[in-house]
Formats: structure tokens, sequence, C-alpha cells
């Protein structure tokens, strides 16, 4: 069962996990297409036994479908614990659609598929909507669709939402903007969450798309390798440029601590943009990105694996976690485990995987009282908004994937609630 049903092979490189238990040119150049993975054996591998964290998943992701009807999308906990809802606008608003698909991937269970049918199919209609971020809502949703099912019209969405995309790419820069509109001349921002975008233009691309949509994605990325990593694997949230010669001009940030600081989600979009650009490129440069901001991002970890919403914030004894951070990690680790020729690597990348899933799942992130409804607790949107300590969809969403890319992998949850 393949985690991303036509993502060129991570469901074989991540079966091989079991055995194991500066870029040097900014120019756009022609994007390899993932290899298309051959059959191991004969004899196809049964499903995991269903776990209870995999259980406590599905109890949470079914209360959600009870409490809440379309276009009324979940985002994060109010503080009695229940939902707190965004219109289809919103650019989180596929990740519970997202999750359900996950689930529907894992149990091959038709009333999951049904779910997730009715919970995107309000989102069909952004694809024209001007932002980056269309990737997050209707790749995760109508892309993942489209692998698990073939259904056409899916794969309609994604195009159409890719041409849309395109059109914020600016050739001097090499990048998409965010946040502005397609056509703002008074500035070009970028973000480093906008590497998580990627997969909708690599993959539109690469399956019957615009071909320069995957070679503008990958020179986005070695952009963002320049200008957002710095030397230590850290990571900036935004860089300005002028978009008429190309030229960086600043950094900033809109959710961490402080310009230099390491925002940790951000540094968590970076560990899983990279991971998926080399899944789609094979291009070395994204390999090493990949290792060096997850090595950033596991070194500072604290004991308990899940970071605080800013690696650099003060006063850690008050400083808000960010369980969204960590189970973001958690699945980019699993996969890049599957790109590591050295056993030592494989197994420091799944075994730390497994610690912070471990810890996500214990009673002091995943609580037990049915009346919260997220999976997760202590997660942080937007700390200088005021979006902390809450239950987050989004968190959700990568905790589900993390999980059963881990058991695809051949990890057992077993453990992961033993309370």
């Amino acid at each position: 069962m393949p985690i991303r049903a036509t993502a060129g092979g991570v469901g074989l490189v991540l079966a091989a996990l079991v055995s194991c238990s500066n870029p040097a040119s900014t120019q756009p150049s022609p994007s390899v297409a993932p290899t298309q993975p051959t059959a191991v054996s004969p004899t196809p591998t049964p499903p995991p036994a269903t776990s209870r964290v995999v259980k406590y998943t599905e109890q949470r992701l079914l209360s959600t479908d009870a409490a809440l009807n379309p276009p009324a999308y979940p985002v994060r906990t109010k503080p009695g614990g229940s939902w707190l809802t965004v219109g289809a606008d919103d650019w989180t608003a596929g990740f519970y659609a997202a999750a359900l698909w996950r689930t529907y991937e894992r149990t091959h269970d038709p009333a999951w598929r049904q779910r997730a049918e009715t919970w995107q199919a309000g989102l069909a209609r952004q694809t024209k909507q001007d932002t980056t971020d269309l990737g997050f809502k209707l790749f995760d949703t109508y892309g993942v669709g489209y692998q698990l099912t073939g259904d056409e019209s899916y794969k309609r969405v994604v195009l159409d939402a890719a041409g849309t995309v395109a059109r914020r790419y600016n050739p001097n820069v090499g990048m998409f903007r965010v946040w502005d509109k397609a056509d703002d001349q008074t500035q070009f921002r970028v973000n480093i969450d906008a590497l998580m975008n990627l997969e909708l233009m690599f993959w539109a691309g690469q399956n019957g798309g615009d071909p320069r949509y995957a070679d503008t994605a990958k020179q986005h990325a070695l952009r963002a390798l320049q200008d957002l990593v710095r030397p230590d694997g850290g990571t900036w949230m935004v860089a300005s440029y002028d978009q008429k010669t190309g030229a960086l001009l600043s950094h900033s940030t809109k959710q961490g601590y402080a310009t230099g600081s390491t925002w940790s989600r951000g540094q968590a979009w970076a560990v899983y943009g990279f991971t998926t650009a080399y899944r789609y490129t094979k291009d070395p440069r994204f390999l090493d990105a990949a290792r060096r901001t997850a090595d950033y991002f596991v070194r500072r970890l604290p004991p308990d694996r899940v970071p605080y919403w800013d690696f650099d914030v003060p006063n850690k004894a008050t400083a808000p976690r960010d369980t969204s951070a960590a189970a973001v990690v958690a699945s980019a680790l699993v996969e890049l485990s599957g790109y590591e020729a050295v056993p030592a690597a494989k197994q420091h990348d799944t075994d730390t995987a497994r610690d912070i899933l471990t810890s996500l799942s214990s009673p002091t992130y995943a609580p037990r009282e049915p009346r919260f409804a997220a999976m997760l607790q202590h997660g942080t949107q937007h700390f200088p908004t005021g979006w902390a300590d809450t239950g987050i969809m989004f968190g959700d969403y990568y905790f589900v994937e993390a999980i059963g890319r881990y058991e695809e992998a051949g990890g057992s949850t077993a453990a992961f609630m033993s309370d």
C-alpha cells in the first residue's frame, strides 16, 4: 500500500527499512520523473493489526465527522476542546479530508473514501484562488484521492490548481511568491512554508500538466536552499526579493520569535519539503538539504522530542510547544530514512521518528478525554496572533500520515499508547 500511489517508489523505498530496522547552480534543469516501483514479492503483505493509536486516530476522525459538516472545516480547537472552523478559502481547509484519505489508504474501507469525497467536494471550486497554498488544500485531497482511486475528475482539479499557482512564478527570482497577489508590484515575498506546495507542481508537471511546472518547482527549491537555509542547517522564515532583478533584499519572520531565530514548524516544513523535492528529482542537493535541516531539528529537540514553538525562544519554562511541527518531521523522517544508503543513518531516522511518535501518543500530547476534538494538543499555529496551545487539524493530518508511513515501513505502533 503506497504512501503516495504515484510518488515514484516511496512505498518500495520505505519497505527496505525493515532490513535495517549549498547548491552549485540555481539554473533550472529538467526534473527527473520518479521511477515506477517494481514488485518485490508476489505475496502481498497483510496489513498490520489495528493498534490502539490507530484506533484513537480513527475515533477522533469519526467524532469530527459526526460533529461537523462541510463547509465548516476544522482548523484548531477552542478552549473547551471543540473545533473552531473556517471556510473553503482558508489554507487549512483540506486537512481533515486529507486525513480521511490517508485512513482510506490504510484500510481500503469504502466508508472512509466516501467521507473523504464528501469533505473535499466543496474545495474543488478553489482551483482559481490566487494563492500558493493550493498545494496544501488540493493536492493532499484531490491529488491523493486521484492516486488512490484513479478518478480522472480529481486529476483535472489538481492540474487546474497547478495552472493557477504557475502564474505566481517569477523567472527573475526563480520562485513562487506567497501571500501577495500574483501581479503585485510592491513586494515579492517567499516563505519556507512554500516548499510544502511544490509537490503540486512536481506532480502536475510529470502527470499531464505543463512539464515546466516541475522545472519551476525544482528551481524554487534550489533558490530556497540558497536563501532560506543557514549554514548551520537552521532556516529563516521569509525572504524578500527585487522582482525585477531577482536580488535577495532581506529576511524577516511573521510567526517566529525573531528574524534570526528558528521557528520550529518552518524548520519542519523544510525537512519535509526538501525530502519531497528529492523524491521527485533525485537531485542530491535536496537529499543533503533534507539531512541538514533534519539534523538541526533533531539536535535541538528537548528530551521529550516535541519542540517549543520556536527553538530560540528565551523562556522555555513557559513557552508553548508545537506538536504539529513534531508530527511533520516524524512523517518526513520515515521517508528520508528510505533514501539513506548507510544502515546507521537509516536506523537513526527511523528510531527518531519512532521516538517522536511515541511521545506524541502519550497522554501529555494525545489527550484521552473524548471531549477534546483533536488527536494532538499543545500545538501552536501562530504564536504572535495568540493561536497557541491548541489542537490543530494539520497537526492531526501529519500524525495520521506519519503513523501510516511508519507502519508501512515495518514499524510497530503497538507500544505508542501503552498507558
